[in-house]
């Protein structure tokens, strides 16, 4: 067994009295342990590392030698009763440098040698070795469409960017390890032939088509041209090639216009783990090569989309916008992941559509926003309208009157038309059609519309000292029903940005969730003055609600280093204080005022140096009680700041 293992070690017996060059044993009889060779300090080959150690039992008569060099390789040997009476060396063999027990990553391994005697008494030695090793593997990414991940889900095909710095010839080496085996199932290597100044990356391949789904563990060594290992690094990759998308679209008889029912709707579930950074996104519907919107109700859940144990979610997908004309139609389902990029295969179906259909095209309705809604209604083949009456229902309040524009006085084929729509209250709503045509036939069509709350929000914050911390308030209100504001709900994330003064680009500080009330507490530490900020979603998908700026004060912290307090009248002392934070052109004025005076008197005046240290010396005019402080001008980066007053008594 080579690098980690037991065995008998070479024991050779000497007498202390005839001990050789390099051996070292206790002359106090205490039990004693060194190392022989290699010699401490000195740089070793990769390979075979013999260990020959000079051991002194200190009279007992049996013992263990366990030698370690760094974490990975071990050894030890057994001392038998009768051949180390009087001293003796011991070898025990090691190995450096293959794939379980790689060279040190920077170039030292410590050599430890601890010697057990029979009675449990311990004794160390050993020292520093050097070896002349392949770098150390820096970083393991998985590499998928330009990104880069700490861990991998693959399905047939991972790329991996193994990074070493200055890897001289080395080439990199993966393997990827079967947990439960712990052997090898891939391995490939290429050479560092990409430069990041002084990081060189080596990109490789593995095909995945032919390895069972599960966990697996994935290994990056560098290797030398003597075919040695340095230190490395792991990740681990999940293979997954099971189909982790089912649109479900429910029966295929055709569907019947006119009643809300002539869309594409169904189930879609997502079963992963997903690709590495995929999570569900966006479904797409193409209908007769036509992009349509989809909508996905619930949304998805905020969960690690690569972990299969919780990455399963099932969703009622509808397609929004106008319903299908009558006929057949060619549609293709595919759901996106939040960069654009698609989970699994599509799915196509032939959908056929007879009857009455009717349709709204909308921008985003939001309550109290007034909004143009296109309308569209065909009713059945070689049939005529004389009823078309349109209202925008909404939960909890009135429903809307969209308008009415068929009649018998005004029978029309079809219907197109556009109206203003003031939603009154948010929620799942619905654009409700009564049709009717001319022949007595009459359908109510409702179509799915979703009114989003109207949101606003205030910002404040104290000014602060400069490297203290402070905290911002931001109250949240969403408008649910017209002309009413309410506290937003717990857990609408806010980002709290400062515009540092003479900048021109926001800094987001910090963030916070909002609480009962619809406020959310931002911590921020004071750096400068400028301006504060709060960002945070819309209620409504895809806006972003910016708050009114407000001002950021920032003032500057002057602390005493020097402060003497006493002093002789006529007779200079030295003053010294410690203005935070240095700015250009900034001053501090040490002011003095006697007891019984009203104001202060500028005593120094002097520009603060880029070390903050403001020094001065002063003389004070006469005796008796004074004193002293140090003030430090407001500059456009920070209000001003002010020293505690130092009393002084002047003799």
């Amino acid at each position: 067994m080579r690098g980690v293992g037991r065995m008998v070690a070479s024991v050779v017996g000497m007498a202390l009295a005839m001990g050789g060059v390099g051996t070292a044993y206790a002359v106090d009889g205490s039990p004693s342990v060194a190392v022989l060779s290699p010699v401490i300090g000195s740089t070793v080959a990769l390979g075979d590392v013999p260990v020959t150690l000079a051991v002194d039992l200190g009279g007992e008569a049996s013992g263990r030698v366990d030698v370690s060099l760094g974490y990975d390789v071990q050894g030890s040997a057994e001392i038998p009763a009768g051949t180390c009476d009087s001293g003796c060396q011991v070898t025990v063999p090691l190995h450096v440098g293959d794939w379980d027990h790689p060279g040190p990553g920077f170039g030292s391994y410590l050599l430890s040698a601890e010697l057990t005697t029979a009675s449990g008494a311990q004794t160390t030695g050993g020292g520093d070795l050097f070896f002349d090793t392949p770098h150390e593997i820096s970083d393991l990414q998985h590499v998928r469409d330009g990104q880069l991940f700490s861990a991998a889900v693959v399905d047939t095909v991972g790329r991996f960017r193994v990074t070493s710095e200055y890897p001289r010839d080395d080439v990199g080496e993966l393997r990827l390890v079967d947990l439960a085996t712990g052997g090898a199932v891939l391995t490939a290597s290429a050479p560092f032939s990409s430069a990041r100044g002084v990081d060189h990356d080596a990109v490789i391949d593995l095909g995945f088509g032919a390895v069972p789904n599960g966990l697996y563990r994935l290994e990056a060594k560098a290797r030398d041209t003597d075919g040695f290992y340095g230190a490395g690094s792991y990740t681990f990759v999940r293979v997954n090639h099971a189909e982790p998308v089912v649109f479900d679209t429910g029966t295929d008889v055709p569907l019947v216009g006119g009643d809300g029912s002539a869309r594409v709707a169904g189930n879609l579930k997502v079963s992963g783990p997903l690709l590495s950074g995929s999570k569900p996104g966006v479904a797409t519907l193409t209908v007769d090569g036509v992009q349509r919107s989809i909508a996905l109700t619930p949304t998805w859940k905020p969960v690690d989309w690569q972990d299969p144990a919780v990455s399963q979610q099932n969703v009622i997908f509808t397609m929004e916008g106008p319903e299908l004309a009558v006929g057949s139609h060619q549609v293709t389902l595919s759901l996106l992941d939040t960069t654009g990029r698609l989970i699994g295969n599509p799915t196509t179906k032939t959908i056929t559509v007879t009857a009455f259909s009717a349709a709204v095209t909308t921008p985003t309705l939001v309550v109290g926003r007034r909004s143009t809604a296109t309308f569209t209604a065909d009713p059945p083949a070689m049939r005529q309208f004389d009823g078309c009456d349109i209202g925008l229902t909404t939960p909890g309040a009135a429903g809307v009157s969209v308008g009415s524009w068929c009649s018998v006085q005004k029978v029309l084929p079809n219907l197109r038309t556009s109206a203003v729509v003031t939603p009154r209250a948010a929620g799942a709503s619905s654009f409700v059609f009564h049709l009717h045509t001319t022949d007595g036939n009459a359908r109510f069509v409702s179509v799915p519309a979703t009114v989003y709350a109207a949101r606003r929000a205030t910002v404040s914050a104290p000014a602060v000292p400069h490297g203290g911390r402070g905290t911002a308030k931001v109250v949240v209100q969403d408008q649910r029903s017209l002309n009413v504001w309410t506290a937003a709900p717990a857990g609408v994330v806010v980002y709290l940005q400062r515009l540092s003064v003479g900048t021109t680009r926001w800094l987001t500080l910090g963030s916070a969730k909002t609480v009962t009330g619809g406020v959310a507490s931002i911590p921020f530490v004071s750096a400068t003055n400028g301006a504060f900020r709060a960002v945070l979603a819309s209620s409504v998908p895809g806006e972003t609600l910016i708050t009114t700026p407000i001002g950021a004060v920032s003032s500057a912290v002057v602390s005493w280093r020097v402060a003497p307090r006493t002093a002789v009248h006529g007779r200079a002392v030295a003053y010294e204080g410690l203005a935070n934070p240095y700015d250009v052109g900034s001053t501090a004025i040490l002011q003095v005022r006697k007891a019984g005076a009203t104001k202060w008197t500028t005593a120094k005046t002097i520009n603060v140096p880029s070390t903050r240290i403001a020094r001065f010396a002063y003389a004070f005019p006469t005796a008796g009680s004074w004193s002293v402080r140090i003030y430090r001008p407001a500059t456009k980066q920070h209000a001003a700041g002010l020293s505690v007053a130092v009393a002084v008594k002047v003799s």
